[in-house]
């Protein structure tokens, strides 16, 4: 066995142990890990052999109630190795500032200043509508098997992409797109559209940053950003996506924008957006409500809310520190 792919193995297991650790009692997880030793050693063959068969993502519902789709413990282990395995053969630009070495977008967002102090005036930003679920499978194959190679690892790939999901005993397929909830999914994300990244890093008149499919241009002139508008709408048309009509915003910076939940106006970096206050809010009452009904008591509903706020509020301020960077 390679010793690489058995650290690897052995990192994403860590990973997944870490990650699922408030699972409940039933879940699966804890079947995988006390049975670890032989079951480790059982999938890690199957793998490398190209015969293991990724189950359908079954539904399940979050302390919140919404029903989520969730890989089994065990391919969700395979596919945070896949994801260990292929990162760096996988092209990703620097201005994709979700992947790791980002510090999280904070990068983007001190370099999003600088552009600002520097002279930019006009802003485009956009995202993409549904980013995940309207991706082209054919398109996303080709993308990958042009890097990926290794027989096993493309059969991996071919089950992640054309994934089913288990509805209580009703299989559905989905005809495009692919799973938000794998570790696998961001480093697809950023880097499907990497040709999109490279023309608009290429050109010398505009600050481009995008984080997964939020897209940002900064200008000191109105017509760079709309050339840069003209190009996006190209490449959309050739791949089938589309921008969210909700969230786009072209004009001058002094009107102000949100960038990765900090405000921007032409004086940088102002404070935390609207909308990411707003969110904040909701997030906070959807806590209260699910402690009331879940039978907590109003210290232990407190103490959970403080938790939080303390969370967001060390977020808040990280975001903020990077923006103001020099």
């Amino acid at each position: 066995m390679n010793l690489i792919d058995l650290h690897l193995w052995q990192k994403a297991y860590n990973w997944l142990c870490m990650s699922r650790i408030k699972s409940g009692h039933n879940a699966d997880i804890w079947d995988l890990r006390f049975k670890w030793p032989h079951e480790g050693n059982l999938i890690f063959f199957q793998i490398n052999a190209g015969v293991y068969q990724l189950s359908p993502m079954r539904i399940i519902h979050s302390r919140y109630g919404e029903a989520v789709a969730q890989w089994s413990a065990r391919d969700a282990l395979v596919l945070k190795w896949v994801a260990l395995k292929i990162k760096g053969r996988l092209p990703v630009q620097d201005v994709c500032a979700h992947v790791a070495g980002q510090r999280g977008g904070r990068t983007s967002l001190a370099m999003t200043a600088q552009a600002i102090s520097g002279g930019a005036r006009y802003v485009y930003r956009t995202d993409i509508r549904g980013y995940y679920r309207n991706i082209n499978k054919s398109q996303l194959l080709n993308h990958l098997y042009r890097f990926i190679h290794e027989p096993a690892l493309r059969s991996l790939l071919y089950q992640y992409v054309h994934y089913c999901v288990d509805d209580g005993g009703e299989i559905h397929i989905p005809a495009s797109g692919i799973s938000r909830g794998c570790a696998l999914s961001p480093l697809i994300g950023a880097s499907l559209l990497w040709y999109m990244d490279v023309s608009f890093s290429e050109r010398n008149d505009i600050f481009y940053s995008r984080y997964m499919d939020d897209f940002l241009f900064l200008s000191a002139r109105r017509w760079p950003v709309r050339r840069a508008q003209k190009q996006l709408y190209e490449f959309f048309d050739s791949t089938g996506f589309e921008c969210h009509p909700d969230k786009t915003q072209i004009g001058k910076i002094s009107r102000g924008f949100d960038w990765l939940g900090i405000w921007f106006t032409s004086d940088g970096a102002t404070g935390i957006a609207p909308r990411a206050t707003e969110n904040h809010r909701l997030r906070r009452l959807r806590l209260e409500e699910q402690a009331r009904r879940s039978g907590r008591s109003r210290q232990e509903t407190e103490m959970r809310v403080q938790m939080y706020e303390r969370r967001w509020n060390i977020w808040a301020e990280s975001q903020l520190s990077a923006a103001n960077e020099k």
